[in-house]
């Protein structure tokens, strides 16, 4: 048996090892429980690198944490490796790739936004121009701010009322109300509102007009969110209208036209 021989048979029970470790680790990470933004936000892996290329791996703040979309990223390329050996691929191409293909997953899975995650975007989009009204309206009547946000966040069962509920919860475990808005002063519907009552309650002054304000514009942005989501219905149904079309096209327009060419040339 010559040294190239045992080499490849050693590389190949490698390639096994390593599927049959991408197997349980995809096994593994699928059984887990969903990503907190807690979790996502206290990712250990990601500390030490700089701030721009942390931010580049961290990715989306509801992403899973960078140990998890490695092992991930480590268990699908391990797979692809394996079948690439045994397509005949040279083992130094593709130990050249692996990293590669690894870093760009893991960063890939950092920016890929889940389907439960843009639902509920645009459900706040929606619903955070009436959050808003209601909650200058409560203010306005001469509600106290704790007590207009418990009753807002009452009143919405989607994430508006998860994300207003924080708020109420850091207030009832005995922070102040100014530390309980900040809390959410950068979240991307209510955070501009949220600073703004922050400041609010630390200084005593009303904030009604400013609160309607904030929800005229929230309900702009709701319009531009909707126009964007009515103009993808057309880009989105052409697949669908070609897929129809030209099979039709080809059955009334091309077939016959080469069914009767042929017949003459055969006649």
């Amino acid at each position: 048996m010559g040294d190239g021989q045992a080499m490849g048979e050693v590389l190949t029970s490698g390639w096994g090892v390593l599927a049959v470790a991408a197997a349980v680790t995809s096994t593994l990470l699928l059984v887990r429980g969903p990503v907190t933004l807690e979790k996502s936000l206290s990712d250990p892996m990601s500390r030490g690198l700089p701030g721009g290329l942390r931010a580049t791996v961290r990715g989306r703040p509801d992403a899973p944490p960078v140990g998890r979309r490695l092992l991930l990223s480590v268990a699908a390329t391990g797979s692809l490796a394996l079948a690439a050996v045994g397509l005949g691929v040279p083992y130094a191409a593709v130990l050249a790739a692996l990293p590669v293909l690894v870093a760009a997953l893991v960063v890939g899975l950092g920016h890929l936004e889940p389907a439960a995650s843009r639902a509920r975007r645009r459900r706040l989009v929606l619903e955070t121009p009436q959050a808003l009204e209601l909650l200058a309206a409560c203010l306005a009547a001469g509600l106290p701010a704790r007590t207009a946000s418990r009753a807002v966040a009452a009143a919405f069962d989607g994430p508006v009322g998860e994300d207003l509920g924080r708020v109420v919860a850091i207030v009832d475990l005995g922070l102040s109300d100014v530390e309980a808005w900040r809390s959410i002063r950068d979240h991307p519907q209510l955070g501009p509102a949220a600073a703004d009552l922050a400041r609010s309650v630390e200084s005593g002054t009303r904030l009604d007009e400013t609160l309607r304000h904030h929800a005229a514009t929230a309900r702009e942005l709701r319009r531009q969110a909707l126009q964007v989501l009515a103009r993808g219905v057309g880009v989105r149904s052409v697949l669908p209208m070609m897929i129809c079309f030209i099979p039709s096209f080809l059955l009334l327009g091309i077939v016959p036209t080469l069914v009767s060419a042929i017949s003459r040339a055969l006649s």
